[in-house]
């Protein structure tokens, strides 16, 4: 009886109240989502280039001088670059640029809006008046045309710049996503902003119950800043770095698809060798166990008299120094015979061990086999990583082992030509190895650096003795006598304007490989406020470039403060992925380049075009074959092996 009185309330009173509550609380969730949708979408609108402009808040003039900051550096983010951008380039630019124009904008806010008002001239109050409001908003207004123009500019541009390149253009709906993600990085800077602006406020106001007022605002800065600094730098910074050593490690004990041990006694890592194949490293394997024979010379070539070329690699192993790895370097040199080649090639790696195919292979093709190429690890680490941490290794390393192998050859009555080379971080270890290019063509046979960065105190110096009247992008140093700049093989023969080189090309002969769009070769600090002669000479500011100067950007560069700065350091990322002949990619001018580094005493088949040809079909199809990405994630890292660093 009792049940049957519960069950019959139960259905009658309490479950219909249930359900009344249920579809209250449903409406009442929904009703609160579709608010909070509204809401995050106002907000994104009052960030989103030219929407934000005619927001109400925009009359408010401090915040006001601050949005049309931001949209000044929106316009600066659309202005050409090296390379064209991918969207995350666009959004990369554009949050920053935008961040930093909204910074400007409310420093400026605040030092005009007390001047007006010492005037007599009160903008929050001219603002509202119906008049000025009108004349406002159509400022605002101006300022939003004036972007969409900017990036329907910047569209056309990023066409034009892809063209010369030979590479896929930015799309509509990509560039859309870039500006839509770059809304949202400006939002993340406001809210740090905002986070710093009130940890601030929060110092100020309690260190003023001890102190005055005056000192209590220095005081607070420094102590905001020390704060930041030991968080970003002490704390997350260290844990970044310990993760990428950590993953560097782990990647380095990795043997790449399509590289076994070699059998060849001329190879490091063989069984013959004091090399052991495990401790050579990911990029150490992949040098020792890919390239030609002999028989792949021959192949191609068509030469029967081939040397089996020889590969020497000292691998950074746990528990070695540089010092170890180079006696190790040395009895290889001994073991495989190499101070009997007629040429040994020292390359200096990369940050991870990494040296160009195109730089081993080609010598090998060219010689006949009759070389060795000789080359160390120093580090586990990417170029960038390498760069940013340690400029001492690279060169330290690259000196220890040119003056081991020197110091081999000391007393030899017929000493094999040695070379020097490098791309990218190795170009600045071989360079600065030497003390001053007088040095260099006194000790060595010729050189070959691509690649090389600002800071590589040789080519900077080349650069800045130019002939009068050349441009820093392509220089011209003593009538091409011993060194000469080359973005096209073109240059190998002519200079920057297509004439003859005053002066014949004699040995030793050093190249330096640059392209006008690699950015790894341009930037530099000075680039965020000085602005550099390359981008005041032909070439930029709208006037073209000399054909024959081959420039593969669009000429209508110009520098803008900081925002070149950061655009170049986003073409840093993009540089490595650029097609062959232009950014930081190197390889189809290898062939005739080295051809002329080793003259016609070294080179043991004419260069023709059909041999040129056959030699760059064979490399490529070698690295595409072997080099294969295994892993996704890490080649977003630039860990993968069709990567060069």
């Amino acid at each position: 009886m009792i049940l049957e009185i519960f069950m019959r309330t139960t259905r009658q009173r309490i479950i219909p109240v249930i359900r009344r509550r249920a579809k209250w609380a449903s409406l009442t969730a929904l009703s609160l989502s579709f608010n909070a949708a509204a809401n995050a979408v106002e907000l994104y609108a009052n960030l989103f280039p030219g929407v934000r402009l005619n927001r109400r808040h925009a009359l408010d003039p401090r915040r006001g001088f601050a949005i049309i900051g931001a949209e000044i550096g929106m316009w600066n983010a659309f202005s050409p670059s090296l390379l064209p951008h991918p969207w995350w380039a666009v959004a990369g630019n554009a949050a920053t640029s935008q961040a930093v124009g909204h910074l400007n904008g409310t420093i400026i806010a605040s030092a005009a809006l007390p001047a007006f008002r010492a005037l007599g001239l009160d903008l929050r109050e001219l603002v509202n008046k119906p008049g000025y409001r009108e004349a406002y908003r159509g400022i605002h207004g101006a300022f939003t045309l004036a972007t969409a123009a900017a990036a329907y500019r910047f569209y056309k541009r990023q066409g034009e710049s892809a063209a010369l390149v030979k590479s896929q253009r930015l799309g509509a709906p990509s560039a859309f996503v870039g500006v839509a993600v770059s809304t949202l990085g400006y939002g993340a800077f406001l809210l740090l902003g905002e986070l710093l602006q009130s940890s601030f406020d929060l110092t100020r106001h309690s260190l003023r119950r001890f102190v005055p007022a005056p000192v209590a605002v220095p005081v607070a800065a420094v102590a905001g800043g020390v704060i930041t600094y030991l968080i970003s730098e002490k704390i997350l910074l260290r844990q970044f770095l310990e993760k990428f050593n950590e993953k560097a490690e782990l990647v380095n004990r990795r043997v790449y698809w399509g590289y076994q041990q070699p059998w060849e006694p001329e190879r490091s890592g063989s069984v013959w060798s004091h090399e052991r194949w495990i401790a050579l490293g990911a990029q150490g394997r992949v040098l020792v166990g890919g390239g030609p024979r002999a028989r792949d010379i021959t192949a191609v070539t068509g030469l029967d008299d081939v040397h089996e070329p020889i590969r020497i690699y000292g691998g950074l192993a746990p528990g070695r120094t540089l010092e170890s790895i180079v006696d190790l370097v040395k009895s290889e040199l001994l073991r495989t015979g190499a101070l009997h080649r007629s040429t040994i090639v020292i390359h200096t790696s990369t940050g991870t061990g990494w040296v160009p195919d195109w730089q081993l292979d080609t010598v090998e093709f060219l010689t006949g086999g009759n070389c060795a190429n000789v080359t160390m690890q120093y580090s586990y680490v990417q170029s960038p990583v390498a760069y940013a941490l340690d400029r001492d290794t690279p060169v330290r390393a690259a000196k220890l082992l040119i003056d081991a192998v020197f110091e081999l050859l000391e007393g030899m009555p017929n000493p094999p030509k040695v070379f020097v080379t490098g791309e990218s971080l190795g170009a600045y270890g071989t360079a600065a190895a030497f003390d001053g290019l007088e040095d260099m063509l006194a000790k060595v046979d010729g050189a070959v650096l691509s690649g090389a960065p600002r800071f590589t105190t040789i080519v900077r110096d080349l650069t800045e003795k130019r002939s009068e009247g050349s441009p820093e992008r392509l220089p011209l140093y003593d009538q091409g006598r011993h060194v000469r700049f080359i973005s096209h093989a073109d240059h190998l023969d002519r200079d920057w304007r297509g004439q003859e080189y005053g002066q014949p090309w004699q040995h030793p002969r050093v190249a330096v490989v640059q392209h006008a769009s690699d950015a790894i070769v341009w930037w530099d600090a000075e680039l965020f406020w000085k602005e550099p002669d390359w981008l005041r000479e032909p070439g930029a500011r709208g006037v073209p470039a000399p054909p024959t100067q081959h420039s593969d950007v669009v000429d209508k560069l110009r520098w803008i403060p900081f925002t070149t700065g950061w655009q170049v350091a986003m073409d840093m990322l993009n540089s490595k992925r650029a097609p062959e002949g232009h950014g930081h990619n190197y390889r189809g001018i290898m062939v005739p380049t080295w051809e002329r580094i080793l003259g016609p005493d070294l080179v043991r088949v004419p260069l023709t075009p059909e041999l040129q040809e056959q030699i760059t079909a064979w490399i490529t199809k070698h690295s595409r074959d072997t080099r294969r990405e295994e892993d996704r994630f890490l080649d977003r890292f630039g860990f993968g092996v069709a990567r060069e660093d």
